[in-house]
């Protein structure tokens, strides 16, 4: 269980040693807690920052006996980006929100039996959202990151060395990256043009073996029914049309967002006699939400399509 004391414990941690640097240094506030995560990691700092080498130490004191859960370090380090884009000017888009990783993660929890899922993030952005799902599966689960924003890049290797999911983030431009048998591809795409969400989601179809699915974030605009018809010669070589899951309207400030399951074609893959589709609720409406979680079970539970791992 979540405890927000040790939780805004080490965003204090980040913050003070951020803006430390920042002032002294004029190393930019998103560096600076790529560098604090270093510094919490080797629990000591470097002495090239000697001017305030004691100061930075003793940000990192006050939590070095603290045992923080993996969501704990997550919630902290999301905290700490959000303030690091609002600092620098930087759209928060890059971070999925909480609520839409944790549904993401439900409808994983539908789609796979199988366990220690190798999982890729084609756009990993902070890697929010490959935390959230990591940090709920069970299981030895491989995470895998790909990003060509730099920024990017420096931040989500920094969360996945304070989660101790491995050295497995890429700088890299997605659609030059390969790497199979992929079980499960997740992304938020949101804010990426039409023709390259296209092309990202044709290239990784040779990463992700037969049966497995993409869960996508996408804005509306992008995955329109006549935008989907116009793709569908070029996807439904490798890729069928599972489900389309439209999410509140106010789940984002600057376009309506939708959730698209994609399934790798393969021998064994049925095709579901019903498609998935459904608009949920406000997620703070939980009666309504409820109602719809339960339609969500009941098609899952009614309806035979491939699952990995049967």
């Amino acid at each position: 269980m979540v405890n927000q004391e040790r939780v805004e414990a080490l965003y204090d941690c980040l913050d003070e040693s951020a803006i430390l640097l920042y002032k002294t240094y004029k190393l930019p506030y998103i560096e600076a807690v790529v560098k604090t995560c270093e510094n919490i990691i080797a629990n000591s700092v470097e002495d090239e920052y000697y001017n305030i080498k004691d100061d930075l130490e003793a940000s990192i004191a006050k939590i070095a006996d603290v045992e923080f859960s993996k969501e704990e370090i997550r919630k902290a380090f999301q905290y700490a980006c959000l303030k690091g884009f609002k600092h620098a000017n930087i759209s928060n888009e890059m971070i999925t929100p909480e609520t839409i990783g944790v549904f993401v993660n439900y409808l994983i929890s539908q789609l796979y039996v199988k366990e220690n899922l190798r999982i890729l993030d084609p756009l990993v952005g902070t890697g929010n959202l490959l935390a959230i799902i990591a940090n709920s599966l069970s299981g030895k689960n491989e995470i895998i990151g790909v990003d060509d924003d730099l920024d990017a890049y420096k931040l989500s290797s920094a969360l996945f060395d304070m989660l101790d999911f491995g050295e497995q983030v890429y700088y890299q431009d997605t659609k030059s990256f390969v790497i199979h048998p992929i079980d499960l591809i997740v992304s938020d795409f949101s804010g990426i043009k039409e023709e390259d969400v296209y092309s990202i989601i044709g290239h990784h179809s040779k990463n992700v073996q037969e049966g497995g699915f993409l869960v996508g974030i996408f804005d509306l605009d992008v995955v329109r029914d006549d935008v989907l018809v116009r793709q569908a010669k070029v996807l439904n070589k490798l890729w069928k049309l599972f489900g389309y899951i439209k999410l509140p309207d106010n789940i984002s400030k600057n376009s309506k967002k939708v959730i698209v399951i994609f399934q790798r074609d393969g021998k064994q893959v049925i095709q579901p006699k019903q498609f998935l589709l459904v608009e949920l609720p406000d997620f703070t409406n939980a009666k309504a939400f409820k109602k719809v979680i339960n339609q969500l079970n009941s098609w899952f539970k009614n309806t035979d399509f491939y699952k990995l791992g049967v």
